[in-house]
């Protein structure tokens, strides 16, 4: 039977922890191994995980791109799924997102369903069948896509220079190297949305704008909507805040704890 990694990135979500481990421990799928790692939390994150029968891992922090590409490392799985540390699954999410992707073919890395707000928000986002046109629009596919561990491996998991979009722009790579994903048109993923605070809220909105620029450093003809439409912003963002080096940071780093 082929093996799924759940890959829980942590940072000071303890509160949260033990609901988002126990929902994929009940997953219906038999064969799945759970990774956890804590990426340098100050709460009680830690020791919540090592309450459960889960491998537990333990970084400096370095951002979730970093903390998901290094537990990869460490995953024997067939595929891997990474889940926010807030975030849950549905009983059956691993069995159905495993079906569709099989059914697809060799040219399809991964599968992707649709999320359920729940929290600060409760509707569904409705993400949409996989098209590259519509992708360099916006990102309609959920983070925890079901992914092949060969070809993300194959196009060097997260890219370490992004700690926002990083999930956008690991999908655009996949198509880069010519594969695509499937859509589930259900929920498989349940998304807990908090209210952010005004700063973080202003943090988060240059952040985007930084992404944006990283995005279109790194594929000018696929963005190449996003030049015409925004060219000043672009521009400012560039000169303001990027700097050589912060974009194509493939893999993990070292060293990382095993706790469990």
């Amino acid at each position: 039977m082929k093996k799924i990694s759940v890959i829980i990135p942590n940072y000071n979500y303890g509160r949260y922890l033990a609901e988002t481990i126990e929902s994929v421990l009940a997953q219906t799928y038999p064969a799945v191994e759970v990774i956890f790692i804590d990426d340098g939390s100050t709460d009680e994150s830690i020791e919540v995980a090592m309450r459960y029968p889960i491998t537990v891992l333990s970084q400096r922090n370095q951002g979730v791109s970093t903390a998901r590409n290094n537990a990869a490392a460490k995953a024997s799985g067939d595929y891997l799924l990474f889940l926010d540390s807030d975030d849950l699954l549905y009983p059956d999410s691993l069995a159905v997102m495993l079906e569709a992707l099989d059914a697809a073919g060799s040219s399809v890395a991964y599968c992707y369903g649709q999320l359920q707000y729940f929290g600060e928000k409760n509707d569904i986002f409705t993400s949409a069948k996989f098209d590259p046109s519509e992708l360099s629009k916006f990102n309609y596919i959920q983070t925890s896509a079901l992914i092949k561990r060969d070809i993300f491996n194959s196009v060097g998991g997260f890219d370490r220079g992004f700690d926002l979009r990083e999930d956008w722009e690991l999908f655009i790579r996949i198509w880069h190297h010519g594969y695509a994903g499937i859509h589930l048109p259900r929920p498989v993923i349940k998304y807990r949305k908090h209210r952010p605070k005004q700063t973080v809220r202003a943090m988060s909105k240059v952040r985007k704008r930084l992404s944006d620029v990283k995005l279109v450093r790194l594929y000018p003809l696929f963005f190449w909507r996003k030049i015409i439409m925004s060219p000043l912003r672009l521009i400012y963002y560039n000169a303001r805040y990027f700097k050589l080096g912060m974009i194509g940071l493939h893999g993990g780093t070292v060293p990382v704890s095993i706790l469990k």
